[in-house]
């Protein structure tokens, strides 16, 4: 038996990028420079891909490591609803870093937990980031068509009606989770040596920090179900309603998207 050896692959990644990039010096235009390296990153990730790491890793561990048929399926349904939980915080507090080793996952319960979720904030500005949550090829495979339309949706979707229709109640604390976010980031760029300059600082960030929180609520609010008002007239009127889950379904298409996956750094490891 030979076994194939064993590689560094987000080096690897990262290096095939590279020698391919370093191809197109000839190309001077930078938009058709931009597209080249764009091309170069999918083939590699597709490569990668085909070659090296299979989409049926975690597949294959859990099924070692359960016992049971039935305790893989129950499994794998408190896994898709964990993880819809979670990928709602990553999208709506538009967090960045979410590499593998960030992740953590209860073999017994199925429960993840993402203990340390960072935001992306430009000059102190949530910004939105280019996959919304983490939802590469072993996690999709492993939940499985079924389990990703009917738990993972719709579970997504109900944490955002919660939340939205709760508001009043998230508010204060998304305001003090993100003004810590917000304070921090602008003393690490200052000198804020007592407790009267930082009460000046957070007068002066204040309206940032409500923009952020704005932010937030506004991504909830998008996949949260939209009520229909006098729905008998609407379906009289052949008023077209979309899915109460469509949202939702577009994120999930951008998160599986090839063309984004294969757009993130080496240390994201979207192949896995």
């Amino acid at each position: 038996c030979v076994q194939r050896p064993t590689i560094d692959i987000p080096t690897h990644f990262q290096e095939m990028v590279d020698e391919r990039v370093s191809r197109l010096e000839e190309v001077t235009d930078s938009d058709a420079r931009l597209t080249a390296e764009k091309n170069a990153k999918l083939e590699v990730y597709t490569e990668i891909c085909q070659q090296h790491m299979p989409s049926n890793i975690l597949t294959k561990y859990m099924m070692q490591i359960l016992p049971s048929t039935e305790s893989l399926c129950q499994f794998r349904k408190e896994f898709a609803s964990h993880l819809a939980a979670n990928s709602v915080l990553q999208y709506a507090l538009a967090a960045v870093e979410r590499t593998p080793t960030r992740f953590v996952l209860c073999n017994k319960t199925g429960q993840v937990l993402a203990h340390d979720l960072r935001s992306s904030y430009n000059h102190g500005l949530l910004e939105n980031q280019v996959l919304p949550f983490r939802l590469t090829r072993n996690i999709t495979e492993f939940i499985g068509p079924f389990l990703l339309d009917g738990v993972f949706v719709p579970s997504f979707v109900s944490i955002c009606g919660a939340m939205s229709l709760r508001r009043n109640i998230l508010e204060p604390m998304l305001h003090l989770l993100l003004r810590d976010d917000v304070i921090s980031w602008y003393t690490s760029k200052t000198s804020a040596a007592n407790d009267k300059k930082i009460q000046d600082i957070e007068l002066q960030l204040s309206d940032r920090v409500w923009k952020n929180v704005r932010f937030v609520q506004q991504r909830l609010d998008s996949c949260a179900p939209e009520r229909v008002e006098n729905v008998a007239e609407a379906i009289k009127g052949n008023v077209d309603v979309a899915p109460i889950d469509m949202k939702v379904r577009t994120l999930v298409d951008a998160a599986c998207c090839v063309d984004r996956l294969s757009s993130m750094s080496a240390s994201y490891q979207a192949w896995l």
